[in-house]
């Protein structure tokens, strides 16, 4: 009973923790990067460094959802949960705190230095290799969409309801991590987990009853 109440608190924590650090993401709405970044380095560098240790978190937390699981779509899930950890944290650490130290390093120098960063910011954001619409997002994002999708597509074959199902594919929202969109993610992955749980457990405590009377 511990460690299953210990696995849920993981899964629905882990998500709904990062969930709340995302709320502070700086939004990008000014002329350049820099203009929109420069009073918001604080929450910058604050929020993406600790998605540093929310990433593997996260993938940590959906491998422990499907261990167990058998199926093909749980495996594929498994496997692009390695792509996620490995290139959506090299992107966070490229655009995130790249752009964040950027920024702050602009700050302390005149209007001709802040320029020449500010530009400097822009082309590092757009490179395409590890910019901010990259090969390397690319390859990031898809292996958490395609895990979630999977995922899905698992837990529902264990039994999962409907809507563990969709709540668990919404959770595919995380990829684009700003809010609302990439809390929105987060909860639908902690709601559906909890669901799940629950018809595990309820399904866990009827077998024993089960058992017996046909015994």
């Amino acid at each position: 009973m511990k460690s299953r109440a210990a696995r849920l608190g993981f899964l629905v924590a882990t998500p709904l923790g990062l969930a709340v650090v995302l709320w502070f993401h700086p939004h990008a709405d000014g002329d350049t990067l820099y203009s929109s970044l420069r009073d918001e380095v604080p929450a910058m560098l604050a929020v993406h460094i600790t998605m540093l240790f929310f990433i593997p978190l996260m993938a940590l937390a959906a491998f422990v959802l499907l261990n167990g699981v058998q199926g093909r779509a749980a495996t594929v899930g498994r496997w692009a949960l390695g792509a996620f950890v490995v290139f959506y944290t090299a992107w966070e650490v490229s655009v995130g705190l790249v752009t964040g130290f950027l920024t702050d390093y602009a700050n302390g120098l005149d209007a001709q230095g802040q320029a020449a960063i500010a530009d400097a910011i822009e082309h590092h954001n757009g490179n395409f290799l590890i910019g901010d619409a990259s090969i390397t997002l690319l390859i990031g994002g898809t292996g958490w969409i395609v895990a979630m999708v999977a995922a899905a597509i698992a837990l529902r074959g264990e039994g999962g309801s409907r809507l563990v199902a969709a709540l668990i594919a919404c959770a595919s929202l995380f990829a684009l991590h700003p809010p609302p969109i990439g809390p929105i993610g987060l909860i639908c992955f902690a709601a559906g987990v909890a669901l799940f749980e629950r018809t595990r457990a309820r399904a866990a405590a009827h077998a024993p009853a089960e058992l017996s009377l046909t015994t």
